[in-house]
């Protein structure tokens, strides 16, 4: 859709390709669980001041993230991990509600896509 934000549907659709496209329903399913309490865990953690440096929980929570969005092609989602990752590793980042937010709905996004290709994922 125009109003999505970038996703990369070539990883998605390699994915697929992959694990056939009964495995990838409940990939995504796993996906969309594990973000989610990603996001919760970073949130969390960014509110209490966590340690942040490279390799620091407050890293790996949005590195994972990072990395997870990227293999599932939620690229967008992706991107703002990664300029968060960026931050926490400079010693820059620091607790933003607007980081969480835009997070929450680039997660949304990506899901909702998905769901109007027609990927069942619920």
């Amino acid at each position: 859709m125009a109003s999505d934000p970038p996703i990369a549907w070539a990883s998605l659709d390699q994915l697929a390709d992959e694990v056939g496209p009964a495995v990838l329903p409940r990939l995504l399913r796993t996906f969309f669980a594990e973000a989610e309490t990603r996001m919760g865990a970073f949130a969390r953690l960014s509110q209490e001041g966590a340690e942040g440096g490279e390799g620091g929980r407050l890293h790996r929570e949005i590195h994972s993230l990072k990395s997870a969005a990227a293999s599932f092609g939620a690229a967008a989602l992706a991107m703002r991990a990664a300029e968060i990752e960026e931050a926490i590793e400079a010693g820059t980042y620091r607790h933003d509600p607007k980081d969480l937010a835009a997070l929450a709905g680039l997660f949304a996004a990506f899901r909702d896509a998905v769901r109007r290709r027609g990927i069942a994922v619920d």
